[in-house]
């Protein structure tokens, strides 16, 4: 099964540090590749304007020589370079990348992270932070590096509604819960790589319950933190239980914390280098937030992450 065949990479000065997990995923995909290149200030080649010239004219020669350097990219690559297809476009790279996802039918984007920083000092940059907020299908943002991608992989869940009845709202966690286990197995098999299926819990209150008027004694506190704690894990195993994961190697790892706090803590400490994980729509708030966790992660993690919207997610960004 593939999940990605029609991808729409944004190209920035970056690119080469992705460029061999960018031909990775498309040569084993079979898919579609769609660069898309956007000049969002190009006052600053209104200098270079001659005055006979006219500023048409100006961004004929500017595209030619990017579309020449983007497509040197790709000269060793001829069974690649000739499924891409380069398009340029002037304005805000935000706007100007999600409407061409939508156009263009994309289900995946992908950017390269903006240098070897950790999240703190932006490594995804403002851009990528807002693709992840803003753009309706997946987002891969992916931290340049030499070596080899993704031979470890992290997938945090929350599969708390499997096997309950759900409401129309989790009914759409339920599914996304999922379709980060499906395109993180899909992604351990591409890249060979060992799958980490992560699970967070917490007991709700009980730090009230530990101290304070709400205090309970030590003992019963301590049979509720183990009664979550076994259901937590039934519920991780059960829907790890419904993969054939023979072929893969894999770990279901739980912990107990703040799920962006142990997140990120799991991902520094076990050198991963891609992380998968939903986000959330909020209403009326479509773009902004994509879920405190999520949000978390992406403010403090160092490594690549592929973000998945929910199916009932809507775009601030549309095309009139």
């Amino acid at each position: 099964m593939r999940f990605f065949e029609n991808i729409l990479l944004f190209y920035n000065d970056e690119f080469a540090g992705i460029k061999a997990e960018v031909i990775r995923l498309v040569r084993k995909n079979q898919t579609r590749l769609k660069i898309i290149d956007v000049f969002d200030n190009f006052d600053q080649y209104l200098e270079l304007l001659p005055p006979s010239s006219s500023i048409d004219e100006l961004k004929e020669v500017i595209i030619s020589e990017r579309r020449l350097e983007i497509l040197g990219h790709f000269e060793a690559d001829p069974d690649i370079s000739s499924q891409i297809t380069v398009i340029f476009k002037f304005g805000n790279p935000v706007v100007e990348i999600i409407k061409e996802a939508i156009r263009g039918g994309h289900d995946l984007v992908i950017k390269a992270a903006s240098g070897n920083k950790t999240f703190k000092d932006h490594l995804f940059g403002n851009i990528a932070v807002k693709l992840l907020r803003k753009c309706p299908c997946p987002v891969l943002i992916i931290k340049p590096s030499e070596g080899v991608s993704f031979q470890k992989i992290l997938a945090p869940v929350d599969p708390k509604t499997v096997r309950e009845e759900t409401t129309k709202t989790s009914e759409h966690e339920d599914l996304i819960c999922r379709k980060v286990i499906d395109i993180s197995i899909f992604m351990a098999r591409m890249e060979n790589s060992h799958l980490d299926i992560f699970h967070c819990w917490f007991l709700p209150g009980e730090t009230l319950l530990a101290s304070g008027r709400t205090r309970i004694a030590p003992d019963k506190l301590n049979q509720m933190k183990m009664l979550a704690e076994k259901i937590h894990n039934q519920r991780i195993n059960t829907l790890v239980a419904e993969y054939d994961l023979s072929d893969i190697r894999h770990s279901v790892v739980v912990r107990k914390g703040d799920p962006g706090e142990m997140i990120v803590d799991y991902a520094d400490k076990n050198g991963i280098d891609l992380i998968v994980m939903g986000t959330i729509g909020r209403s009326g708030l479509s773009g902004l937030l994509i879920g405190s966790t999520a949000e978390k992660v992406i403010d403090q993690v160092n490594c690549s992450v592929l973000t998945i919207k929910p199916a009932n997610f809507k775009s601030p960004i549309t095309i009139r």
